[in-house]
């Protein structure tokens, strides 16, 4: 009896190859949170473009949405910037660098008021 059930233990399994590379189920699901994610971002990144300038309230609403998600380095949530951009395989800090610069390149430095330059001195 003993042997018997060494030698089960020590039989080498028997395996599709269906089994062991597995159906495709978990792959078609992977491509599809990647999918996900990737929409994810293209959105941000569209949203930034589109609502730049944006008058209206809900266009100034997804452009400042985007602009925090984008700043943003927390990796707690799962579709946080960081971890859609590690998850597509991106450099977060890369990307969020250029988003980042295309953004404050394209704002408005703010004007001071011009005080006029005394030409001669007051005695």
């Amino acid at each position: 009896m003993y042997d018997d059930f060494l030698a089960r233990i020590l039989e080498p399994d028997t395996f599709l190859p269906s089994q062991f590379y597995g159906n495709g189920v978990l792959s078609r699901q992977l491509e599809g949170e990647k999918r996900l994610m990737l929409a994810i971002l293209k959105d941000a990144v569209e949203c930034l473009e589109k609502y730049r300038g944006a008058r209206n309230s809900s266009g100034r609403e997804l452009y400042q949405n985007a602009l925090e998600w984008v700043e943003d380095k927390g990796t707690g949530w799962l579709f946080s910037f960081n971890n859609v951009c590690d998850l597509l395989g991106f450099d977060p800090d890369y990307l969020r660098e250029f988003l980042l610069k295309r953004e404050h390149k394209t704002a408005k430095p703010a004007r001071g008021k011009v005080y006029p330059f005394p030409l001669g001195s007051r005695e």
